[in-house]
């Protein structure tokens, strides 16, 4: 059985507060060199190791930040994750990282994990089939941030990118290209960067006078299967697009493969645009043109956000931050022929 703090005072010989004052480094009561020296011995003996659960939830303080995302396998995600990790490390916070896989019941079961472990917060990417969870999150005053996607008539922290812009910009640069049929694979509809995405993307065809066809979007899920089966249908097609915007990193590996098997070459046949920029994108046969989203700013201002709302729990105004893409204009894309 594991020892506890009171076998450490025991056998220490001191009282179980002190026990606790000299492990936490609390030196507002003096604590003498010989009693100091004697707990750590006692604590090597018993191989004593403190129930950071247990402390969390009584002191409600954790020093512990969760982070709920959809796909750690995504490069965007896991971006994300990397960047939010150093900047927990270094002011003082662990970070606890759960991965939903595009599943809402499981994101409804890790966050009950996650605060029935006490953490001082979240950062959030959510599923988006529901949101009661998330409203429930809010409405108890839990510091929260949400990443890449939103609820609109939720009031919470947010940071987002500038996806109807981006997209509005992309069939812009495939227009000023002569491209007169422009496909869309959307992957999931339902998500609130998708939803955006979309809403550029129809714009742009209206404001460039562009070919309009529902049959021009493809949708389905986050998968390489889906982007493969999606981009098969679009190419299938017998006014079929010649450039494509394809929303999201993973469906645009199985966008790529659709292409090859049907013959075609890009950007010969068929320019291509992916969300999200990656570091393989630049290194293909074919350089991919993508729109790029900085993980690092959307890690630093979901953070800054976060702790402020830690340190200072009184509810204040939400923020909905919106961080700018960019996009890389390279060999996938060319002018129509």
């Amino acid at each position: 059985m594991a020892s506890t703090l009171k076998d450490v005072a025991m056998l220490a010989g001191v009282h179980s507060s002190t026990v606790s004052r000299v492990l936490r480094g609390k030196e507002n009561i003096p604590v003498s060199e010989e009693t100091r020296q004697r707990i750590l011995e006692a604590v090597r003996q018993l191989n004593y190791r403190p129930d950071k659960t247990a402390r969390a939830l009584r002191m409600r303080k954790s020093d512990a930040v969760g982070l709920v995302i959809p796909n750690i396998a995504s490069p965007y995600f896991s971006g994300i994750a990397k960047e939010l990790d150093i900047l927990c490390h270094n002011a003082g916070y662990s970070l606890m990282i759960y991965d939903t896989n595009e599943n809402q019941e499981k994101e409804i079961v890790v966050i009950e994990d996650l605060l029935s472990r006490g953490v001082d917060g979240f950062v959030i990417a959510p599923v988006q089939d529901a949101d009661s969870h998330i409203r429930q999150l809010v409405e108890q005053n839990i510091p929260l941030v949400l990443i890449d996607r939103d609820f609109e008539t939720m009031e919470t922290h947010a940071v987002i990118c500038d996806d109807e812009m981006s997209a509005y910009k992309a069939v812009s640069y495939l227009s000023d290209l002569g491209h007169k049929r422009i496909g869309f694979v959307s992957g999931r509809q339902n998500l609130y960067p998708v939803l955006k995405r979309l809403d550029g993307y129809r714009k742009g065809l209206n404001d460039f006078n562009l070919e309009k066809d529902t049959a021009f979007i493809a949708s389905g899920g986050p998968t390489l299967e889906s982007g493969y089966a999606s981009t098969v249908n679009l190419l299938s097609l017998p006014n079929k697009p010649t450039a494509l915007l394809v929303s999201g990193t993973i469906i645009t590996v199985g966008a790529l493969k659709a292409i090859q098997e049907k013959g075609l070459s890009i950007p010969e046949d068929v320019s291509i645009i992916s969300y999200t920029d990656t570091i393989y994108a630049p290194f293909l046969s074919t350089p991919i043109t993508t729109i790029s989203h900085s993980v690092k700013e959307i890690a630093e201002k979901a953070f800054e956000l976060l702790h402020q709302e830690i340190k200072t729990p009184t509810k204040g105004d939400v923020a909905k931050v919106i961080v700018q893409t960019h996009l890389y204009k390279r060999a996938s894309t060319a002018p129509a022929h």
